[in-house]
């Protein structure tokens, strides 16, 4: 239970972060596009043994401060999001999201992020299934500027009641805020 307390907190606290970075502007003038915004797509997406789902949202953000590298997504149109923290970021590579992980890193995929008291609506990778799968995924960072980042991922994770969600086919690509 420490350990879920714990990647929530992070997750909270980077998705804090990530809507800070992306909805702060400079300049009214300026296009949205170039304001930390990024696209996250996933062409198979969904929860409790549903799926053939596409994720698709426009206005992600994806934020690294030091070694801390997340990406934020709210589901166009929706209250369903997914968030992914990598704690060790260096630069471009493979990062594991496997239930327990030496780095930390983990995904939680949520059905409504406006009700963030009920585990039954957080499915995260920090958990196993009712039949004791572990939660995990990868993520590949395939470019990392100071400015820029995309790359793939998947996800497979589970919520307190161990029923399952996933985003397979993953992409994101778009502005890195850099803190």
């Amino acid at each position: 239970m420490k350990a879920i307390k714990k990647i929530k907190g992070a997750v909270i606290l980077a998705m804090l972060v990530a809507v800070t970075a992306v909805s702060c502007k400079k300049d009214k003038t300026e296009d949205p596009s170039a304001n930390g915004s990024a696209t996250v797509t996933a062409t198979n997406y969904g929860f409790d043994g549903s799926g053939n789902a596409a994720f698709k949202s426009t206005a992600a953000g994806i934020v690294q401060v030091g070694k801390i590298w997340t990406l934020a997504a709210i589901k166009d149109g929706t209250t369903q999001s997914i968030t992914i923290v990598l704690s060790n970021v260096n630069g471009t590579g493979t990062y594991n999201l496997l239930q327990d992980n030496a780095d930390g890193n983990g995904a939680i995929i949520t059905k409504d992020y406006t009700k963030p008291g009920d585990a039954t609506l957080s499915y995260t990778t920090d958990l196993a299934s009712s039949t004791n799968v572990k939660g995990g995924g990868e993520v590949k960072i395939t470019k990392l500027t100071d400015t820029e980042a995309e790359g793939t991922f998947y996800i497979v994770a589970h919520n307190s009641a161990g029923k399952d969600a996933f985003a397979e086919g993953g992409k994101f690509s778009g502005k890195l805020n850099k803190q």
